[in-house]
């Protein structure tokens, strides 16, 4: 009697990818659901290969089979989320884009000026990579030349709300391990600009830049990670995002507006925020399909846009 293949292994008489613990952890938890493991497994690894990228590895495999952006979401609805970024996606961005994030590069979308000579990145990557894989499908983080630590990460997905389009914001965490003396410090170079306000400043002028009319962002209550609220490396959600203008409601229990406009004067923290959406408009300008309503932009002459 011949015996039916296990989701998602790799076809021969070869056991080899048990070594993988991220792959055992897949295969086994694909028991428990097979349908939405099979569903998932060949939709995003014809998706890969349609765009030219590597294979899928487990942990993007293993994506709708554990807790994802929302710890209240079943099997069933987590497929149906990740499936609907993954078509927008593919809508909203270039081939070559799409081609990149997926094979696993990043890609610097701006550069900060900061105080005594120093300069900080921001890049945009598969959530993944930044092991925010369970937050969503693409991340923004923000390092400093010269040093490997990220500095704060921000994870998102596109989605439709009522029938738009809509940026998803499921996690926003900071250096893996804590490294708040290198947060203090990127902080005061940039001149007052805190770490996790630049990234979530680069996501909302990712959602403009795209035409989406809103941003949502998750609730601690609903957050997948909510055990591990007490470590400092997550944040508190909810006194951030009302914090940073949020209003609470939606799905995922707050809502920005769409980003408003501020004055640069050229210098300092607002010059910063000026790079970071300066950055977003020249990356979408390159990658997007999609061009933002005029009303996103209108009569901002001299002046960039950048967040409250």
């Amino acid at each position: 009697m011949s015996s039916s293949p296990v989701v998602g292994a790799p076809a021969g008489p070869s056991f080899r990818w048990l070594d993988d613990k991220a792959m055992r952890l897949f295969v086994f938890r694909s028991l428990l659901w097979p349908r939405v493991a099979a569903r998932w497994a060949g939709f995003i690894r014809d998706f890969h290969r349609s765009f030219g990228a590597r294979e899928p590895a487990p942990r993007v495999l293993a994506k709708p089979l554990r807790s994802y952006v929302d710890a209240r979401l079943s099997p069933a609805r987590r497929l149906a989320i990740l499936i609907e970024h993954y078509r927008n996606f593919a809508e909203l961005f270039s081939r070559e884009c799409v081609r990149r994030i997926c094979a696993g590069e990043t890609i610097v979308v701006a550069e900060l000026e900061a105080r005594k000579g120093a300069r900080y990145c921001l890049a945009v990557a598969a959530a993944a990579k930044v092991s925010m894989q369970r937050e969503g499908e693409l991340a923004f983080y923000l390092f400093k030349r010269g040093q490997d630590v990220e500095l704060s990460r921000i994870s998102l997905a596109f989605g439709r709300i009522d029938g738009e389009l809509a940026v998803v914001v499921a996690g926003l965490q900071g250096p893996q391990g804590g490294r708040k003396r290198e947060v203090i410090e990127a902080t005061r170079e940039l001149h007052g600009l805190r770490p996790k306000d630049a990234t979530l400043l680069a996501a909302r002028a990712l959602a403009r830049e795209l035409g989406a009319r809103s941003v949502h962002a998750i609730a601690d209550r609903n957050h997948v990670l909510r055990r591990l609220q007490d470590q400092s490396k997550l944040s508190h959600y909810d006194s951030y995002w009302l914090e940073r203008g949020a209003i609470p409601g939606g799905p995922y229990g707050f809502v920005f507006a769409p980003l408003g406009a501020v004055e640069s004067d050229g210098k300092g923290r607002s010059a910063a925020k000026a790079a970071i959406v300066d950055g977003l408009e020249t990356f979408a300008r390159v990658h997007s399909r999609v061009a933002a309503p005029p009303s996103c932009n209108q009569a901002l002459p001299a002046q960039r846009l950048a967040a409250a």
